[in-house]
């Protein structure tokens, strides 16, 4: 077989070595694979072919298993390679053809820009027809909207900024539509806080409820701040022996601050529902239904006093987790589902007397305690 090492790269005799001069098309394409200096992507795409040349045996989809990659792909740079221009292999640009270009003349852009000025609240249809009426011309919708974020010509600019800021936030933040749900105990809480207002007095009972137990925890509090909600979920996680591995909740300010510093530090992640999306959190809006329709509506204490509301509240969560049959647990209790489906978990082997219904759920018993 040929080498070229004695010459250099562009001499005439490395130039001008035929296909003759190599004992396989492989050797010769990897040859000159080495005088253009291709890429590692091109090089390994020019195996590819040589594979499908040789133990391929011209078979496509042999060749894009060996390799890992899809046959969609390796067809594609198949029709693409050329076996004369080794280059047909590199990487090509994705930019498209045709870009955009600024169609908004200099007169028309200084005419929006002082229709906008004298009519900073109008909207870009109101706009559209102000400049009919005042320049006699046609503009679209969209020139307006161009030139106004060009020159940031928005009645409220840091108001604008800041709703662009947490926008941008949102979308790095885990959704529960997308999220991958695993049937396994405190693998998924869902969280949320109902505003009442008792008598002229503004209450807060936050909630939570487990994905796949059904069980639910509640608490009242005077506000609904992100101390709070840390208070709440500092209790939420030692009541479920810190089975609490993700929360779902809602874009609320109490969800933020302290809470999720908290979150940091009990090694919690945090799922957030999609805006104005109830549906995202759909099991845990009935239970907050159930807590004001079966608790509250019926309760002899009230919201008056924070201690005495809690007292009230625990006694009725035990009877919810412990006597209430579920129908989507099969007209189980929560509690007894979860010592039928998780008879082993730490969360009641040590804290709960006894695993009959009669007997009082420890868990919720704690409340008083802490």
């Amino acid at each position: 077989m040929f080498t070229s090492t004695i010459y250099h790269p562009w001499s005439y005799q490395v130039q001008h070595r035929g296909r003759e001069h190599f004992n396989s098309d492989a050797a010769y394409f990897r040859h000159w694979a080495n005088l253009l200096n291709l890429s590692f992507s091109a090089r390994l795409r020019l195996e590819w072919m040589i594979f499908y040349q040789t133990v391929g045996r011209r078979n496509g989809k042999a060749t894009a298993i060996h390799f890992g990659i899809s046959r969609k792909t390796f067809m594609k740079w198949k029709a693409r390679f050329n076996p004369k221009d080794l280059t047909s292999l590199t990487d090509q640009s994705r930019a498209p053809k045709k870009k955009r270009v600024w169609t908004v003349t200099v007169e028309e852009e200084a005419n929006i820009i002082s229709l906008r000025t004298t009519r900073i609240k109008w909207g870009k249809e109101k706009l559209k027809r102000e400049y009919l009426k005042r320049y006699h011309q046609e503009t679209s919708t969209n020139k307006i909207q161009k030139v106004i974020a060009k020159h940031q010509l928005y009645p409220e600019l840091k108001v604008r900024q800041k709703r662009l800021k947490q926008s941008r936030k949102r979308k790095k933040r885990s959704y529960i539509h997308q999220f991958t749900k695993k049937r396994e105990l405190g693998f998924l809480w869902h969280t949320d806080s109902i505003i009442l207002w008792w008598y002229g007095v503004k209450r807060v009972i936050f909630t939570a409820l487990e994905e796949v137990t059904k069980i639910g925890y509640a608490r009242v509090y005077s506000t609904k701040s992100s101390k709070n909600a840390k208070d709440f979920l500092q209790r939420l996680s030692y009541l479920s022996d810190h089975q609490l591995k993700n929360i779902h909740h809602d874009h609320g300010s109490e969800f933020f601050g302290e809470f999720e510093t908290a979150c940091q530090e009990l090694g919690i992640f945090q799922i957030f529902s999609r805006v104005r999306t109830p549906t995202d959190n759909s099991a845990l809006e009935r239970f907050n239904w159930t807590v004001q329709d079966e608790w509250l509506s019926l309760s002899e204490v009230g919201l008056d006093e924070l201690p005495d509301a809690n007292d009230d509240l625990t006694q009725w969560l035990i009877q919810y987790n412990v006597e209430r049959p579920h129908q989507s647990l099969d007209y189980q209790t929560p509690l007894a589902f979860a010592q039928q489906e998780f008879p082993v978990s730490p969360m009641w082997a040590s804290r709960t007397p006894s695993r009959t219904r009669d007997k009082t759920w420890s868990l919720m018993s704690l409340e008083t305690a802490i």
